[in-house]
């Protein structure tokens, strides 16, 4: 159809049509066409994008995989961990140093991150303070590639305390690993929030004050911990029963 305003001159002004004008209408109309039709595949195509959301959604649970994970890796429990921990413990708590080291695996990581083999000094010189263990149960606490963990709680004295009519104190444990039937970890776990203001501190200031030159020998620093040494053996010995002595006469806390 020729154009509106085209139709209006011709009537007007009766002036013939411009060369052409027919065919930029039937252009137009075709263009329109075409438009309206690629607006409704596109409305179309997003409702269809919407239905396929929409039954994803609402699948079954079982349908969806997840991707498998690693299995952790676990040994069985060995059933005579409890045992071997145990008598290692009471080992230590005895004293008995030969017996204590039968248990041990070559390699094992000992309380205070000594060698298996200065294991003995170490017993020394808890005998040598004046240590008393009283081991309760033993329990298997889990299982891992290291082996089986067992966790054995004890009260204790220490510096002599029950002689002086202080202690024991609770809530200490060993913490054991036992792998293919020897103990490859053992560490002391020590509840010292009463302990140490009733006896390490006291006694570790007596020290410093009646005997600068043992201190320096008996401890590690300005008194945090004790040195695994032969004469740190020999002064804890001598300066624990010195300050029983100095506390059961009133010279010392």
């Amino acid at each position: 159809m020729p154009d509106v305003r085209e139709v209006y001159e011709m009537v007007t002004k009766q002036k013939p049509p411009e060369p052409g004008a027919l065919e930029r209408q039937q252009r137009k109309q075709v263009r329109s066409a075409r438009n309206k039709r690629l607006a409704a595949f596109a409305v179309a195509a997003a409702i269809g994008l919407a239905a396929v959301v929409l039954l994803l959604a609402n699948r079954p649970a079982e349908d969806v995989k997840t991707p498998a994970t690693a299995p952790t890796t676990r040994n069985p429990i060995d059933p005579a961990a409890t045992e071997i921990a145990t008598d290692f413990a009471r080992a230590v708590g005895a004293f008995d140093a030969d017996r204590a080291l039968t248990y041990l695996a070559e390699s094992a990581d000992v309380p205070e991150g000594l060698p298996p083999e200065d294991l003995p000094l170490l017993i020394s010189l808890y005998e040598a303070m004046g240590y008393e263990q009283m081991l309760d149960p033993c329990r298997v606490t889990g299982t891992s590639a290291s082996g089986t963990q067992v966790r054995c709680p004890f009260d204790f004295h220490n510096i002599r305390s029950d002689e002086i009519g202080r202690g024991p104190y609770h809530g200490s444990y060993w913490d054991i690993t036992v792998t293919d039937g020897a103990i490859s970890y053992a560490h002391q776990d020590w509840e010292i929030e009463t302990f140490s203001p009733e006896m390490w501190e006291p006694f570790a200031d007596w020290v410093r004050e009646t005997s600068r030159k043992d201190f320096d020998v008996m401890y590690v620093d300005v008194g945090t911990n004790f040195r695994v040494t032969d004469e740190s053996v020999r002064l804890w010995e001598e300066n624990s029963k010195r300050y029983v002595r100095e506390v059961q006469r009133g010279n010392a806390e």
